[in-house]
C-alpha cells in the first residue's frame, strides 16, 4: 500500500514539474507573454514551439503588426507580443470562418476523436490570407538582397568605426557581432551629408566572380541618430540580416519604387542568362534562397522580371537521355551594370546550381 502511494504522489509530482515547465498561455493577471526573436526563428518555428501548432503563426503576426512589417521577414532582438490571458487563442469552433459551422460543443477541441474540429481548424487555417503583398517585390527583399558590383566593391564607401556603448570588461570587439539597436560610429559615405534620420546598408564584400565583377552582401541597416561631425556620425543598428561587425562597410540606403498591385507578365522566348553565384554556396538551394545571373541592367532585366531555372538535356548513367525541364522560378530583387539579383520563388525539383541556364518567362510592365 505504502509503496502504491509513493509512486502515486512521485507520478503526481512529475506532472506538476512538467506543466510548470510548459509555456502559461493565460496569465493570471492578464498581462499577454512576449518572446525575443533569436537569430534564424522564424513564426513557424515559433508557434510550433510556443503555441504546439506551427499553423497558429498569423495568431503571432497579428498580434505584432506594428512590430513585424512582412512576416517572412523577423529580425533578432525583436520582441513578439504572444497571445497571454488577454489574447487567449479561442476554442477552434469560435475561430472558424465557415459561417454555417454549427455553435454547439463549445470548447471543442482538434483530437482524433472529434473529426468535425478537425474539418473546422483546417477550414479556418486554409482561408487564412496574411499580408498579401502589394508590390511585386518587398522592400525588405530587395534590402537583404546581396548584388554585384565591380571588384572592390562600392568606392566611396563609409565604414561602421567601432561602438557606441560603454565597454565595462575589455573584449575583442572585432569577434563579437553588434546587436540589435547598439549604438555604433559610422564613417558617413563621400557625398552623403550625414543628416539625423538617414539610413545606411551595412555590407560585406564575398567572392570574385571571374569577368563579371564581386558579390556585396548586405548585413544589415542602420540609422543615423545623430549629425555628422568630421565625417563621423553615430547611428542605431535597425536590422540584421546576418552578423553585423565593426569594420564592415556602408552606403545610402536607397529604396524600390514600384507601382502598387502591378505584376509579370507572360512573355514568349525571354532573354537567356545563366545562374552565376549562389548565397553561401548550399547543396540544396530552396525557395527564399538568392542567386546572381550574368545577365543586368544592360540587358533590359528590372526588379520583378521572373526567370525559369532549366536543367539541360543530359545523359544519365546507363545512357538514358533526361530531357530539359524546369526545376525552379526565381524573381528579380535588384538590378546592376554587372548583374541581376534574384530570389528563388518557387521550387519544383533538387538541382538548382551555378552555370545552369535561366530564361525571363515574365517581364514587368
Amino acid at each position: 500500500m505504502h509503496r502504491i502511494r509513493l509512486r502515486v504522489l512521485a507520478v503526481s509530482f512529475l506532472a506538476v514539474s512538467a506543466s510548470a515547465s510548459l509555456p502559461a498561455f493565460a496569465q493570471q493577471d492578464g498581462s499577454p507573454r512576449t518572446y525575443t526573436v533569436k537569430r534564424g526563428d522564424t513564426l513557424w518555428d515559433i508557434a510550433k514551439a510556443l503555441l504546439g501548432d506551427a499553423y497558429l503563426w498569423p495568431e503571432i503576426y497579428r498580434l505584432n503588426t506594428g512590430t513585424i512589417e512582412d512576416p517572412h521577414w523577423i529580425y533578432p532582438g525583436a520582441v513578439l507580443r504572444l497571445p497571454g490571458a488577454g489574447q487567449a487563442l479561442a476554442p477552434a469552433t469560435e475561430r472558424t470562418v465557415t459561417p454555417a459551422a454549427p455553435a454547439r460543443r463549445e470548447g471543442l477541441r482538434q483530437t482524433v476523436f472529434s473529426p468535425q474540429a478537425t474539418a473546422q481548424v483546417r477550414a479556418q487555417k486554409e482561408s487564412f490570407v496574411v499580408g498579401a503583398r502589394s508590390t511585386a517585390v518587398r522592400a525588405g527583399e530587395y534590402e537583404a538582397s546581396p548584388f554585384m558590383w565591380s571588384v572592390g566593391g562600392p568606392r566611396d564607401a563609409g565604414l561602421v568605426e567601432l561602438t557606441a556603448e560603454s565597454q565595462g570588461i575589455a573584449m575583442t570587439l572585432a569577434n563579437r557581432p553588434l546587436q540589435l539597436r547598439e549604438p555604433v560610429f559610422v564613417r558617413i559615405p563621400k557625398g552623403m551629408r550625414g543628416e539625423t534620420g538617414q539610413r545606411l546598408l551595412v555590407f560585406r564584400l564575398g567572392e570574385v566572380v571571374n569577368g563579371q565583377g564581386q558579390v556585396v552582401i548586405p548585413t544589415g541597416t542602420l540609422r543615423l541618430i545623430s549629425a555628422a561631425k568630421n565625417g563621423i556620425a553615430e547611428a542605431s543598428v535597425m536590422r540584421q540580416f546576418e552578423d553585423v561587425h565593426t569594420g564592415q562597410g556602408v552606403i545610402g540606403l536607397d529604396s524600390l519604387n514600384l507601382p502598387l498591385n502591378t505584376f509579370p507578365k507572360r512573355v514568349e522566348s525571354g532573354l537567356a542568362t545563366t545562374v552565376s553565384w549562389l548565397h553561401s554556396q548550399p547543396v540544396l538551394p530552396t525557395t527564399g534562397h538568392y542567386i546572381i545571373l550574368s545577365a543586368g541592367a544592360k540587358d533590359g532585366l528590372t526588379p520583378g522580371d521572373q526567370l525559369s531555372l532549366r536543367r539541360e538535356h543530359a545523359s544519365e548513367p546507363g545512357g538514358a537521355i533526361r530531357a530539359e525541364e524546369e526545376v525552379g522560378v526565381a524573381q528579380i530583387t535588384r538590378v546592376t551594370p554587372w548583374g541581376a539579383s534574384a530570389m528563388i520563388i518557387m521550387q519544383q525539383q533538387a538541382g538548382i546550381v551555378g552555370g545552369m541556364r535561366a530564361t525571363v518567362t515574365a517581364k514587368m510592365p
